[in-house]
């Protein structure tokens, strides 16, 4: 069971990135702005676990954000502390990750310094928008949960007898 309660911010964390993974397509499609990002070249969102390419991007990119997911999904269980410690390491796995992920996106668009700067500054602004807007439930997880329900009154010692 302890295993579980320290693992639970890297479980949550995983369900995100599964979640972006399967439902990231239907998220964007039903929510048109925020393809947005893609329009101009940032990563969209956070990496996710897919199992094929999604649309035309190539077998290299879909190896990426698996890789990167993962990643994400380590800096998570590495860490042990409370709600703010948790919520920082998932934000900050979130924007290395995402200009990783630019990175990648320019080199394989062939992008000029330019554009690569601009490929960069998106995946700093989507890294850093979506790890504040997902990083508290790791971080939630992460707070720490009563280990017993044994009444701790004067009382109840004394009736426990």
């Amino acid at each position: 069971m302890s295993l579980v309660r320290n693992s639970l911010p890297a479980i949550v964390a995983f369900l995100i990135v599964l979640g972006f993974g399967l439902f990231g397509a239907v998220l964007v499609t039903r929510v048109g702005y925020l393809a947005v990002p893609s329009a101009v070249g940032a990563p969209y969102a956070l990496p996710g676990l897919r199992v094929v390419p999604l649309g035309e991007t190539t077998w290299l990119l879909t190896l990426a954000d698996t890789v990167l997911a993962l990643a994400l999904v380590g800096a998570v269980a590495a860490t042990r502390g409370g709600f703010w410690r948790t919520w920082g390491r998932f934000l900050a796995a979130a924007v290395v990750v995402n200009l990783l992920r630019a990175a990648l996106l320019a080199t394989v668009a062939q992008a000029g310094i330019g554009a690569y700067l601009g490929y960069l500054g998106g995946g700093l602004a989507v890294g850093l928008i979506w790890g504040i807007v997902l990083g508290w439930l790791p971080g939630l997880a992460a707070l720490p949960r009563r280990r017993g329900t044994r009444d701790r009154s004067p009382a109840g010692i004394n009736s426990m007898g």
